[in-house]
């Protein structure tokens, strides 16, 4: 049977993404590193054995400083990722673009140490050079060297190099694809709040809920999030673009983690009397089939309060650019968010 769950249908989890090279490789070096730090002298291992251990060491040695040099290169394309994504730094790197541009910074570092070490006298300290590598080759291959200005500061004619003008445009690559993979991640994540809150209230209270107990945010940055919340909940909007619009501040908000204890703890289907569940979307069907005239009666009807009263006949006025279907779907989510899916049911199986 296929499942329920939106994420189950729309692709891989990028934080739960099992690399199977990576997870060989670090057993690998956990053996190896197991092999080279066991004293075998006096054990009676085979002399050819201890040969291979005693060669493997001379061998750690010698590529030790391309080891040092490849992981600070490596560190630099972490810091970039990070920066670039920062709302989805981890999501950035486990995807497959992310890993390409930390290879490369990776693989170009050690290249950089081989040919500085085939050119620097051989007295030369290594640390010295791992760091001076390590630190300056990231730095030139993302350099524009300027040797002769233009008078005035206009750059339209100064003479210049740009050393990092093809980093750039692989820079530019990864950063495009990882977009591209993060947006369908996105919506992945919104997709599992909307199969969780079947309403466009309960998305709403969520997200301002998960605004106040945000301690980081500036008064500044509140009031823009609750300007952009005020505005995902227009009535002039379509109720599942409110609902997508609602889905997607919560997850920037609160994150992965929060949209996972979200999406545990909350259960979409809502009940009858008799137990049997009722589909909100199926009863919002339903209820927008109906005239706009006689869907307004019925909810000026099932809600007496004032602002909701206010709210309906507001959703029920002629706009221009909004086609009567726009409205007859903003009266009826309006409706079933107040009174429920099961008594929305209700009135719906009314006659008109």
């Amino acid at each position: 049977m296929e499942s329920s769950d939106p994420s189950a249908r729309a692709g891989p989890d990028l934080r739960r993404r099992f690399n199977f090279g990576l997870a060989f490789g670090v057993l690998l070096l956990a053996a190896a590193a197991l092999f080279l730090v066991t004293p075998l002298e006096g054990t009676g291992a085979s002399p050819l054995v201890l040969t291979v251990q005693t060669q493997a060491k001379k061998g750690l040695e010698a590529l030790s400083p391309y080891l040092f040099v490849g992981l600070l290169g490596a560190v630099v394309g972490l810091a970039e990722l990070s920066k670039t994504f920062s709302d989805y730094p981890r999501e950035a790197i486990a995807a497959r673009w992310g890993q390409y541009l930390i290879w490369l910074n990776a693989v170009a570092a050690m290249f950089a140490y081989f040919v500085a070490r085939l050119y620097t006298p051989p007295e030369t300290s290594s640390i010295l050079l791992i760091l001076s590598v390590g630190f300056g080759f990231p730095a030139l291959i993302r350099t524009k060297f300027t040797f002769a200005k233009e008078l005035g500061g206009k750059d339209s004619a100064d003479s210049s190099v740009n050393v990092g003008w093809l980093y750039e445009q692989f820079q530019y690559l990864c950063k495009k694809q990882i977009d591209l993979e993060l947006m369908s991640y996105r919506r992945m994540q919104v997709d599992r709040l909307l199969g969780r809150f079947a309403t466009v209230q309960e998305l709403y209270q969520t997200a301002v809920y998960t605004l106040k107990a945000r301690a980081t945010l500036t008064d500044e940055e509140e009031t823009a999030k609750l300007d952009e919340l005020q505005k995902a909940i227009d009535p002039k909007l379509p109720a599942d673009l409110a609902r997508l619009n609602l889905g997607l501040l919560i997850l920037e908000l609160g994150g992965v983690s929060y949209v996972d204890l979200l999406a545990r703890s909350k259960a979409m289907p809502a009940a009858t009397a008799g137990g049997a569940e009722v589909s909100v979307d199926a009863v919002v069907k339903e209820l927008r089939a109906r005239p706009l005239a006689d869907l307004q009666a019925l909810a000026l009807e099932a809600l007496p309060s004032p602002e909701d009263q206010a709210r309906v006949k507001a959703l029920c006025e002629p706009v221009p650019g909004i086609p009567e279907v726009t409205q007859r779907a903003s009266v009826a989510r309006y409706l079933v968010d107040r009174v429920g899916a099961a008594k929305a049911q209700e009135l719906a199986a009314r006659k008109g």
